[in-house]
């Protein structure tokens, strides 16, 4: 499964870039998908949810400002 094929009750992988970050890691289930336009080319992305915040689905990257956190799918 890709990130961008996540869905509401489904489950992500969460970790981080820091040690630190890497405490909080583990299984969490998606609970709201939003949608964002891409500032450039305005293609419309997905943008999950999880209790840790939001996350691009074409990155796996925190949209949450100063995060250190990442989420990749969970098979």
């Amino acid at each position: 499964m890709k990130l961008n094929e996540v869905n509401i009750g489904d489950k992500v992988y969460i970790d981080g870039y820091t040690s630190m970050a890497q405490q909080n890691f583990g299984v969490r289930d998606v609970i709201d998908i939003k949608y964002k336009y891409d500032e450039d080319t305005g293609e419309r992305y997905k943008v999950i949810v999880i209790n840790a915040g939001e996350f691009d689905s074409r990155t796996g990257e925190s949209l949450n400002k100063n995060s250190m956190y990442y989420i990749e799918p969970y098979k």
